[in-house]
């Protein structure tokens, strides 16, 4: 059953965790590497890892801007 209803910030912060926990307790012997994932191709090319990367990145520097 698809979701009609766009994905909120939360939910999407959510998914970044689970992949970020995801490689980093899955490629044991270099963590943050390939292996993480399906989706990983190379030694340092997984585009999964990279969103999550960068959502995390972007959402904390909303969290610490200063007002």
């Amino acid at each position: 059953m698809p979701i009609d209803e766009p994905v909120s910030r939360a939910t999407e912060l959510f998914m970044a965790k689970r992949l970020l926990d995801a490689h980093w307790t899955r490629a044991l012997v270099q963590p943050w590497r390939v292996g993480g994932c399906l989706e990983c191709r190379g030694r340092d090319d997984c585009p999964q890892l990279d969103w999550a990367i960068a959502l995390t990145a972007e959402l904390a520097a909303v969290m610490f801007q200063k007002r």
